[in-house]
């Protein structure tokens, strides 16, 4: 009798996990990264304030006017990707997680201030450790669903890394990128690294990539605070446009090799470009300073409790010292989603999970 009600329990789980899937355009979405993606893992870790954003003005626009853990005013990116594809907000932060059916839709792992490298973000979740802990929500998941079902939802599901960004930052402030040769070594060896990630997650059963590059990391409000002129830093800039260059050949020959790897990859370099050339059409007024923070162009501090934050949120492209606003994180998943290869290449992320 005992065997017979656990496996119509078992039969009733694995239809739960069919509904979940044709409800929403994806099975699940499983994310690693850093703070453009976290949604709450740094809560849990013992780090400094500036690694964590449970504390106001963060979140002030989010429902509850609650910090969460993003930061953001509100959501992040990966609350608006998941939005459009039929998802309340974002998968859970793994660290929140109590049990394995909270993993059926999907699991948040990013992590503030980590990195590919593991010296980058040190007592944050770095990339090595999400991966495991992917690899541990696989073995949880097959528990309960069986190896099969569990096997094909995977395949199905949507894999967003957001990440380098850290790696890059970290490299620049120690060596101020002064010498070209031993910048592409690193930008070489950092890919190298990515590529290990990105072969690890496929092993374990994910085929549909969404790849955000490096971003406008020169500019940040942070950046122009610390540049006695107030102007971007070149060589912080360059150093994403090498990455960016470099990493996707490297990425396509990954997907050459590996039967069913798809990706879709997004240069936030690019699309900050395209968006700062013609800021008005997009609804930005305010591009340097940062909505909520302390000092010249509100870059000195992160947006803690005793900072000032501005009122007209939706015009400001930046909300603290190097993140962007909800309404930054809503436009640029817009082109994520839908854009041209001006942005996202070969394919968007809306093509991604259609193939």
């Amino acid at each position: 009798m005992a065997s017979f009600i656990s496996a119509i329990f078992f039969v009733f789980l694995a239809l739960s996990f069919s509904i979940t899937v044709e409800s929403t355009l994806v099975p699940a979405i499983f994310v690693l990264g850093d703070s453009l993606a976290d949604v709450g893992n740094n809560n849990y870790l013992d780090l400094p304030i500036g690694f964590k954003a449970d504390y106001p003005y963060n979140g002030i626009d989010f429902p509850g006017r609650i910090p969460t853990g993003r930061f953001s005013n509100g959501f992040n990116g990966i609350d608006y990707i998941a939005m459009e594809l039929g998802f309340v907000k974002s998968p859970p932060p793994y660290l929140s997680i109590r049990n394995a059916i909270q993993m059926q839709k999907g699991v948040n792992y990013a992590s503030g201030g980590s990195g590919i490298l593991q010296t980058t973000g040190n007592g944050t979740l770095t990339m090595a450790t999400q991966v495991k802990y992917f690899a541990d929500t696989k073995r949880a998941l097959a528990k309960i669903f069986g190896g099969s079902i569990v096997n094909d939802i995977l395949a199905k599901s949507l894999y967003c890394f957001v990440t380098v960004n850290n790696d890059i930052f970290a490299y620049y402030s120690v060596t101020g990128a002064a010498n070209s040769t031993a910048n592409a070594k690193f930008i070489s060896n950092l890919i190298d690294e990515y590529l290990g990630y990105l072969t690890m997650v496929y092993k374990l059963g994910a085929r549909k990539f969404a790849i955000t590059g490096s971003a406008f990391l020169g500019c940040v409000p942070y950046i122009r605070n610390r540049n006695p002129t107030g102007d971007c830093i070149d060589e912080l800039n360059q150093l994403s446009v090498q990455f960016n260059a470099a990493a996707l050949p490297r990425i396509q020959q990954l997907s050459n090799q590996l039967p069913g790897f798809k990706y879709s990859y997004m240069s936030l370099y690019n699309l900050s470009t395209k968006i700062l050339a013609e800021p008005g059409s997009f609804g930005f007024k305010e591009l340097k300073s940062a909505c909520c923070g302390t000092g010249k162009f509100n870059g000195e501090t992160p947006c803690l409790p005793n900072a000032t934050y501005c009122s007209r949120r939706t015009e400001y492209f930046y909300w603290d010292i190097a993140h962007p606003t909800q309404s930054l994180y809503n436009l640029t998943i817009q082109f994520q989603l839908y854009g041209s290869n001006s942005v996202v290449t070969p394919i968007n992320v809306k093509q991604l999970i259609e193939s």
